[in-house]
This record gives structure tokens, sequence and C-alpha cells, in this order.
């Protein structure tokens, strides 16, 4: 049956049906068209809910009745006591009215605490609940962890936005950023959670976190809070709950924003608004755990596709040099005022003259070998003979060519492990001769030198003979 067909039945709003259909009270079933389609139970079940919460039995024992958890028998003569104890309340209330009108007083001379006396040792006689004025708060969620692990979610997609940006519009290498980049990058996740949060809360009542655990946040009226609504309340969590993420002041802050929901206290920033929780069952865990875990793949598959070079397969010379100059800015590599043109060879970079730049000393001549127009080797040769100065390593060169040429090839994909093999192996042989195999492509080094001191780093230092030499041969070929 359809919608307006059970509200005619069993007598019950499209609001209230709605309601305990989200509470997954009754389960209809979904047309190929989208309409609900109510069955026979859905409405005996929407009856014995309307008959029951008519007895004032709550909605938390009618889903245990439900699942069978609870008997039925037990549940009324546990609300019997209930209405009973509440007829009782309001019978002494009944009294109260009737002896402050006995006293003849008004409002500005009403002696509240005298009244008051009699009714906290009622409470303490009898353990009721009916006078408490808790009901007059707005309502609010007082769990400390779901809250927390709500916005640390959150903050973990803006974490991952931010990334996709640097990777793929600035080709800042993410997995490198320093201490201080680190603190730049944790603003700039701040500022887009400044202006983030609210829009989510003005579109949908709640963000990604929040979503899993089930909690909303409204205005009193029951809609979205105003974007700028939002905006004040992501501020001052920023601010009074986050402590602007300052160091030591941040877990003051976040032990302070703990504390208060342990004790029950609204935090300062939800004064004014409904916070709400749908459920705690446990597949949110399930469902946070799931979540976290894809928004680290995401975040390392961006790492990952970040060491595949701009061009893949069979290399042009300029494409090789393309690669070559894409990799040199992910590694941070300062090639000095210098890059490597389309030909294969180094060109000066165009500045004002304002920048100086200090890069490696020396750079090799590379010598490309191709058929059809296509890379198939790449070699260089370095030669130095009675020289006075220290020589250093050619390892960034040697690992800025090979990831050049190997990372194009179609064996090396998303996650491959190729790229750290090379560099482990040209950084494990500093001035030492190497071959190896690697997506096709052999590696050769050869290293030659006398009258200097290997220091067992990136430098060798002249001894004291009158002659050096120093010989390096690098190539690789498919």
């Amino acid at each position: 049956m359809m919608i307006k067909e059970i509200e005619k039945l069993s007598g019950m709003d499209r609001a209230n049906i709605r309601f305990y259909e989200s509470e997954g009270l009754i389960t209809p079933r979904r047309m190929d068209n989208g309409y609900r389609d109510y069955s026979e139970n859905d409405l005996q079940i929407l009856l014995r809910i309307k008959l029951l919460r008519s007895l004032h039995i709550s909605l938390e024992e009618i889903r245990d009745l439900k699942n069978g958890s609870k008997d039925l028998m037990d549940t009324l003569s546990n609300q019997i006591i209930r209405l009973e104890q509440e007829r009782q309340d309001v019978s002494y209330a009944k009294d109260m009215c009737h002896a402050m009108q006995e006293d003849r007083v008004s409002f500005a001379d009403l002696d509240a605490k005298k009244y008051i006396d009699s009714i906290n040792q009622t409470i303490k006689a009898t353990g009721s609940t009916y006078f408490s004025v808790k009901s007059d708060e707005y309502p609010q969620v007082f769990y400390p962890w779901r809250r927390f692990l709500a916005r640390s979610f959150d903050i973990s997609i803006y974490n991952i936005l931010w990334s996709v940006f640097l990777a793929f519009v600035f080709h800042v290498n993410v997995a490198a950023r320093s201490g201080p980049e680190n603190l730049l990058d944790t603003l700039i996740v701040f500022i887009m959670m400044l202006f983030l949060e609210p829009l989510w809360l003005r579109l949908f009542g709640t963000t990604p976190g929040k979503l899993i655990f089930g909690l909303r946040i409204e205005n009193p009226d029951g809609g979205h809070l105003f974007y700028d609504e939002g905006l004040d309340r992501t501020l001052r969590v920023i601010g009074t709950g986050m402590g602007y993420n300052i160091p030591i002041y941040s877990l003051i802050c976040l032990w302070k924003s703990y504390g208060r929901c342990i004790e029950n206290e609204i935090q300062p920033w939800d004064e004014s608004i409904y916070y709400t929780i749908k459920d705690t069952k446990r597949y949110r865990g399930l469902l946070y755990i799931a979540a976290s875990a894809l928004s680290f793949i995401v975040l390392f598959t961006i790492i990952s596709s970040q060491l595949l070079p701009p061009n893949k397969g069979d290399l042009t010379v300029a494409e090789f040099a393309e690669n070559y100059n894409y990799y040199a800015k992910l590694f941070e590599i300062d090639l000095g005022d210098e890059y490597m043109d389309e030909t294969g060879n180094w060109d000066k970079k165009k500045t004002d003259g304002s920048v100086i730049y200090i890069g490696l000393a020396e750079k090799p001549e590379y010598h490309f070998t191709t058929e059809n127009g296509y890379v198939t080797g790449v070699s260089f040769v370095i030669e130095v003979v009675n020289n006075e100065g220290f020589i250093t390593s050619y390892n960034k060169q040697m690992f800025l060519t090979s990831l050049a040429f190997a990372c194009a090839q179609n064996e090396v994909r998303l996650f491959s492990k190729i790229p750290n093999r090379i560099a482990d192996k040209i950084d494990n042989n500093i001035f030492k001769d190497y071959s190896f195999t690697e997506a096709g492509i052999t590696f050769m080094c050869d290293i030659e030198y006398s009258g200097y001191r290997d220091t067992q780093s990136h430098l060798l230092f002249p001894s004291n003979e009158d002659e050096n030499y120093f010989s390096l041969k690098f190539s690789m070929n498919k």
C-alpha cells in the first residue's frame, strides 16, 4: 500500500510514519520507481506503536519489544508502576498549586525556595523525575569520543583535498613535507574547515564525520543553520575547542571540552543549537573504521601517483626531459639556474636577475640512443683529472635519469615498488660499480678513481698525492 493509504488506515501523520521508518521499526519495500510499498505487517506494527506510545511507553522499550529482548507483560507492569508514580506526582503538584493559591501571593512576592524545598523532599523520598526542568534545555549530544572522531574524520577529508591540490596543481611531494611546511598545511586545512564546515551544515545539517556517527546540528526551529551561524560556530570550535592547534594549548582546550561532555555541560559553541544523535549502534564504529581506511587509501594513492611521470610508454627526448624536470621538482633536487630542455641539453632559466641559484656544480652531458624517434638508452660520462677540489657523487643525477626513463615503462604502475628499488640500488652503491635490471632496463655504473680519499659520504677528497683521477660511466638501455 502507498503512503496515503497507510496514513488513513493507521491514523498517523506522514511525518510520524517516516520517523518510525528512520528508526528502523518498519521497513517498507522500495519499488522500481522509488516509492515505498507498505505491507500489512508494517501497518500492524504502526498500530501497535501508536497504542503503546499513547500509553507513554518509550520508543526504546517498543524497540526492545519488537526485537524480542523484552516481554510485553513485564513492560506493561513497569509502565503501570510509572503511571501510578506519575499520578501521585500529579496529585502532589495539584496540592502544591492549591497551597500557593491559599497563600495568595503574586509572582513578585513568591517565596519559591519554600516550595522548592518541599518538592526536593518529595523527590528525595520517591526518586521521581516528574519535577525536573531538564526538558527545557536544547537537545545536546554528550558523547566526547564520537564527537572527537567525527571532527577528526572531517579534518582528514580537508587534508586530502589540500593534498590533491598540492600534488596535482603544484606538483609538490606531499610525502616529504618539512616541519614548517606541515605547519602551513595545518593552517590551510583549518581555513578550509572554517569555510567548508558551515557549508556542510547549511546544506545537509551535518558533515561527513558527523553523518557516520548519526550526528546532526539544527537551529531551534528544526532547520539547517544559516551559513553565518555555522561560520560563527566553526570559528569558536577552532579557537575555544581546539586551541587553534597551538601545541600544549590545544591539548588543554581538548581536555576541557572532554570534561564538559563528561559532566553533560553544553559546549560554548553549542548553546543556541540542537545537537542530536540518531542512534549509537555498533555498526557506526565499523563504518568509521572503514571510512578512515578508505581515506588512508586515498592519501596513499595520491602519494603513489606522484611517482608516475607525466609521460608514459615510449619516450621522445623531449618527453624524457619533461620527466626529468618533473622529478627534479618533485624531489626538490636543485638544478641551479638551469633545466633540461626538449633536446636533452641544459638551458638557462628565464629570470630577472633577482634570484640567485645554488645548484649542482657539475651537470653531465647526456647522450641518447634512439630508435624510430624514441629513446632506447641514456648515458653520460664524467672524467676529472688532477682536480684540487673534492668530487661529489652523481647519485642525484643518476636517480633523476633512472626515474625519468624507467618509470615511463609499462611495468611501473600505481603502487609499484620499482622506483624505491632503483633508489636503494643507487644509494647503496655510492662511488661503487653496480649493475641491475628493473622494468626491462639494464642499469650500469662503472667508477674508477685514484688520489682521493673515500670518506664514506657523498664526497671524495683529494689525498696528498700530486695526481688524481676520477671517472664515472653511467648508462641504461632497454
